[in-house]
């Protein structure tokens, strides 16, 4: 697959969710690492992210994960739920890169620093 040029915020974001996928067991470093050495650092980082926002959104085999969601348009099809582009757009809007691996969690912290 093609690498794109990422910003600083996607950057650390994925670097984030591939540390994090690579900790959850052996197993998945050992599958982490052969997906890098395969297909390279950042399709092997776009992965961990979409693993991380699965787990940590609970979501169902039907949701897309924030950086799996590339329509700000709701409608039909995978992505496009109500829910699934409200919080694109949340995240666009608080600049939190679309592969953070918590983004409620991101969105959270922001939330808790604004003033009052």
């Amino acid at each position: 697959m093609p690498t794109t040029k990422l910003s600083r915020i996607d950057r650390d974001a994925l670097e984030r969710a591939l540390a994090l996928a690579r900790a959850v067991s052996e197993a998945e470093c050992a599958r982490f690492d052969a997906i890098e050495t395969r297909d390279g650092w950042q399709e092997a980082a776009e992965r961990a992210a979409y693993s991380r926002q699965v787990k940590t959104l609970q979501l169902r085999p039907w949701h897309a994960p924030p950086c799996a969601c590339r329509s700000d348009e709701i409608g039909p099809g995978y992505g496009c739920s109500r829910g699934e582009v409200m919080l694109r757009r949340r995240m666009l809007k608080a600049k939190i890169s679309l592969y953070e691996p918590d983004p409620i969690a991101a969105l959270e912290k922001i939330a808790s620093a604004a003033p009052a």
